[in-house]
């Protein structure tokens, strides 16, 4: 079992001392605290805006006990709409090249704040994610994509991610994705919490949220915050790791044909990916090219896509 973080007795620390009610004193944070001590979970959906699975089972959850069919017994949980701005015009960010989950450095309360809505938001969620035993921030792709993790390796994340149905768990140690710790995941571990990110598919398809709603009450129920008759996933899990980006620059990038369309294209060596300006862009290792970003998020000097390679654990 996980060590538990939370404070025994402590059942007020966000203002909630009712047995049916959810505690909302910032926007699009909810808090629910059981009768008895336990573990603390905090689930995050909307974190970019047009990523509409993880606002709606946010959503669905919160009704859930708000209407007693979901009673939290111990511990605590935490609901929470990472970006209400972005999610009320359906877009990644508040404004363009925006991201939340670019927002979550190590010293995010420490150093002065950047005047962005984004690096606002970050500074009233990361109390909660510092004070979490487990954070899942659902995600979803802009290109299709199956679903899959992003988390570290380990047998601790291996408890909570057994609950979570996909085939491929992607790692980024290297802070390949953002240069350094950056996301809410990484901004988890960082406080001795476990943090993982669930893409669930493509951004605009939301048939998978009552599927991500069983698995989260999966989990709910494996860390003893609710009573529930818990069905585990079989997977057969293949793991990659983040190798390098592909950055856009002032030459301009294309994708060669077979490539860019959706996340988990495999390439061998020798093979083309792309084209920046006059060069090839020439594989030289197997591997698979994941979250190609569609063009309006193409940024100079940022990826627009990265390569990774599968490996052994």
């Amino acid at each position: 079992m996980m060590e538990i973080k939370s404070e025994p007795g402590n059942r007020c620390k966000f203002g909630v001392c009712s047995e049916s009610m959810l505690e909302q004193k910032i926007e699009g944070i909810w808090t629910r605290e059981g009768v008895r001590a336990g573990k603390t979970l905090t689930i995050i959906g909307g974190t970019h805006g047009n990523e509409r699975t993880g606002t709606e089972v946010v959503l669905k959850l919160k009704a859930m006990i708000e209407s007693g069919a979901l009673t939290i017994e111990r511990g605590t949980l935490n609901l929470i709409l990472g970006n209400p701005r972005a999610i009320e015009i359906n877009e990644r960010g508040s404004q363009p090249f925006h991201d939340l989950n670019r927002s979550y450095s190590t010293d995010l309360l420490s150093r002065e704040p950047d005047g962005t809505y984004e690096d606002s938001r970050a500074r009233e969620i990361a109390p909660f994610l510092a004070k979490s035993d487990v954070v899942v921030d659902i995600h979803s792709t802009n290109k299709p994509s199956e679903p899959f993790l992003s988390c570290l390796h380990s047998s601790h994340h291996e408890e909570v991610n057994r609950w979570f149905l996909c085939d491929k768990i992607l790692a980024d140690p290297n802070f390949i994705m953002g240069g350094s710790s950056v996301t809410t995941d990484e901004y988890t571990e960082a406080h001795g919490g476990i943090g993982i990110s669930y893409e669930t598919g493509q951004a605009s398809d939301t048939s998978r949220a009552d599927d991500v709603i069983e698995n989260i009450l999966d989990l709910l129920s494996d860390l003893e915050l609710i009573v529930h008759t818990s069905t585990m996933p079989t997977c057969l899990r293949e793991m990659y790791e983040l190798v390098e980006p592909i950055i856009l620059t002032k030459d301009g990038f294309q994708f060669a044909q077979g490539f860019g369309d959706h996340s988990w294209e495999p390439f061998f060596p020798g093979q083309v990916i792309g084209y920046l300006g006059e060069s090839s862009l020439i594989a030289c290792y197997n591997g698979m090219l994941v979250f190609p970003k569609i063009t309006k998020h193409w940024e100079e000097g940022k990826a627009v896509g990265y390569l990774a390679k599968r490996v052994s654990i």
